[in-house]
């Protein structure tokens, strides 16, 4: 996390608040919450913990204290300890700004998004000019898809810190989840700029890439993911999708059966391989990878739309299914309440693919309404539909659900 500051003074302000108390146990007191802060430092966080322990069983009313102990429990990987502790910590002190930021960082590892926005409205109302507390709420919006929420605390968090890569890095995802690829690129650019070290900031951009079709650049990206982070699963899936884009379905194959071997239980990846499959022709492995994702996840959308598709397109009459097709797309829509318009573009492709052209075009131009800049679904339907496609889209409704992150 990067909440930290000087606590020099906290800690003269916690001793002055032992006043009245034994003056040995304020000291005790100190040199544990000092002793924490070192260990912090250093890395040692189980002996940070320890030592903070310590303080608070000497000084339970200190909610600086509370709060630190809960920081070194998120960076050992355990927010539900940290919520705790910084209950406990605005509990003491209902103006901490920074423990309700700290809060919101706390509930975006759970992927608790609304409660993370509600702590982080208090800690940006307590504290306006603090652009971690704005980060950390434009993070939890891109947790709701919200983009336009996000962009505007990641251009306020910018404002006022220009030099912290991980806001440029954070809106340029939620540039991406509003097909805004270039200007996301820019700011996964900004943010290598600041900081070269990162993995992630690599990968995203290689995402951005790989959304605009630029292959190539993807793979460059994903590579150097994978050269500071030799175990960044997602990169290994991600230059396997790039491979894909560029017919190479077996190095897809290859990529993605490399990140199954350290996450065997995974449906998404199930999904990806067997779609690789699917395009290799290899009908009977993509339908066991693809009823492999649903059996591990019987609520994973991705994946009956992935087989719909498979009995629409299918060459082979042993694969072919209209019935099944059209049902398993129906069943993808239903499990992505509220409507999620990718799964809508599916049952279109499906239609289309099973000769009902009336009513895939009427398919595609919902999902378009609610995603009117997307590019791709505004390709198809000029295909579909021809010089009619651009009215289509002017007809289309306003307040776009945000497409979803894939990757």
């Amino acid at each position: 996390m990067h909440l930290k500051k000087t606590f020099c003074l906290v800690i003269c302000f916690i001793v002055l608040a032992m006043a009245g108390t034994d003056k040995a146990l304020a000291s005790q007191f100190t040199d544990l919450f000092r002793a924490g802060l070192d260990a912090e430092d250093a890395g040692n966080l189980d002996d940070a913990l320890a030592r903070l322990s310590e303080a608070i069983k000497i000084n339970p009313n200190s909610a600086h204290a509370w709060a630190k102990r809960a920081e070194v429990s998120l960076r050992k990987g355990d927010p539900q300890s940290a919520v705790k502790d910084l209950y406990q910590s605005v509990k003491l002190d209902p103006a901490y700004a920074a423990a309700y930021t700290r809060l919101g960082f706390a509930y975006n590892a759970v992927n608790d998004y609304d409660r993370a926005v509600e702590a982080l409205n208090l800690a940006v109302k307590l504290d306006p000019t603090s652009s971690e507390a704005l980060n950390t709420r434009g993070f939890a919006f891109n947790g709701k898809n919200d983009y336009d929420s996000a962009l505007k605390d990641f251009d306020s968090a910018i404002r006022l810190n220009s030099n912290d890569a991980r806001y440029y890095n954070n809106r340029g995802f939620a540039l991406n989840g509003k097909h805004e690829y270039d200007r996301a690129i820019a700011d996964f650019d900004r943010a290598v700029k600041l900081d070269s070290t990162k993995a992630m900031y690599y990968n995203n951009r290689g995402v951005a890439y790989l959304r605009k079709k630029e292959f190539d650049k993807a793979i460059e990206d994903f590579d150097r993911t994978i050269k500071i982070d030799s175990k960044f699963a997602s990169a290994y899936h991600n230059r396997g999708m790039a491979f894909s884009g560029k017919g190479r379905h077996d190095k897809a194959v290859e990529e993605i059966s490399k990140v199954l071997e350290m996450n065997p239980e995974s449906p998404l990846l199930h999904k990806d391989r067997g779609t690789a499959y699917k395009k290799m022709g290899e009908y009977e492995l993509a339908v066991k990878d693809l009823e492999k994702s649903i059996d591990l996840d019987k609520k994973f959308a991705p994946a009956y739309a992935a087989l719909s598709q498979l009995y629409a397109t299918s060459p082979e009459p042993k694969y072919r299914n209209q019935t099944m097709a059209l049902r398993l797309a129906e069943k993808a829509i239903s499990l992505s309440k509220p409507d999620s318009p990718d799964m809508l573009e599916n049952l279109a492709e499906v239609q289309h693919a099973l000769n009902q052209k009336a009513a895939a075009i009427a398919t595609l131009r919902r999902a378009l309404a609610m995603d009117p800049t997307n590019k791709e679904y505004t390709e198809l339907l000029k295909q579909w539909q021809g010089s009619g496609a651009e009215t289509a889209v002017q007809r289309t409704t306003p307040n776009p659900v945000p497409f979803t992150n894939l990757w």
